[in-house]
């Protein structure tokens, strides 16, 4: 019998002292959980997101730099499909209708009652079995068609390799969408995100952000070099080009990449 794997949290509250009640006050483990990640804001947490597979998100309202609705709505455009959660101090009926028809699970207010909450927990765990088992159910079927299962949650296949190098065959295609995230590759893969994460950075020696940033930034520096040194392209266009929606980001990696500015790059002998 398959033994469903541990649901990753990650907890946003801008409160640190409410943080580490929320870690402490929760046997996680009994619950079928880890609390694989806190942030104390939402700008923070997307990162965590896009470089680690995340189940169920435990956030606040207001919070700094981008309060917990519009750092729902960004994680929606990522596709993630992990659970939502909002613990929060504000009995807002507006806010309450919003989080709902963002597809937040519960909407539970401070001070936190424990039984609540694990009652809420338990029912999420559910969810996300029923979920897992709708994935093996389909890696069966790909299996007897004849295709490689995916992988589970804590094993060491010997098709790990294989699905590394379908990952990385994927970001190659996928490059310049912006969207193109750990969630999305993993998704399209049939594969949990937490092992994809885990499992690239073992084989390929990098984390799977540090992949993308890889190759978005060779290919920029290709189409940069192939471009007529009297009209080299547009920074911001080349940035669009390899899925950067920020030219000033772009900008930013590439000299912490190459050691030169995009502008620059037909200034210096190949």
């Amino acid at each position: 019998m398959n033994t469903p794997p541990i649901g990753r949290v990650l907890i946003v509250d801008d409160e640190y002292y409410f943080r580490q009640l929320l870690i402490n006050l929760i046997d996680w483990g009994r619950l079928g959980f880890e609390v694989a990640a806190e942030a104390e804001d939402g700008v923070m947490a997307l990162k965590m997101i896009e470089e680690q597979g995340i189940d169920l998100i435990i956030t606040d309202i207001e919070m700094p730099q981008m309060n917990g609705l519009d750092f729902v709505k960004a994680i929606r455009g990522m596709q993630s499909s992990a659970k939502l959660m909002f613990i929060t101090s504000y009995d807002v009926f507006g806010y309450a209708q919003t989080a709902i028809s963002l597809g937040a699970d519960y909407y539970l207010l401070k001070p936190i009652d424990e039984e609540v909450l694990e009652t809420a927990l338990l029912k999420i765990r559910a969810q996300l079995t029923e979920k897992w088992e709708e994935l093996r159910y389909i890696d069966r079927l790909k299996k007897e068609a004849g295709y490689t299962p995916a992988p589970e949650e804590g094993q060491q296949p010997a098709g790990g390799k294989q699905l590394i190098r379908n990952a990385m065959a994927f970001v190659k295609e996928q490059y310049a969408d912006e969207k193109l995230s750990l969630q999305h590759t993993a998704n399209a893969l049939f594969v949990n995100p937490s092992y994809l994460s885990h499992a690239f950075k073992k084989e390929a020696g990098e984390s799977f952000v540090e992949y993308v940033t890889n190759v978005r930034l060779s290919k920029a520096m290709e189409i940069l070099r192939q471009g007529p040194s009297d009209e080299p392209p547009k920074v911001a266009t080349v940035a669009y080009q390899v899925g950067y929606n920020d030219p000033f980001y772009f900008s930013k990696c590439f000299k912490k990449k190459f050691g030169i500015t995009p502008n620059k790059v037909n200034a210096v002998p190949i």
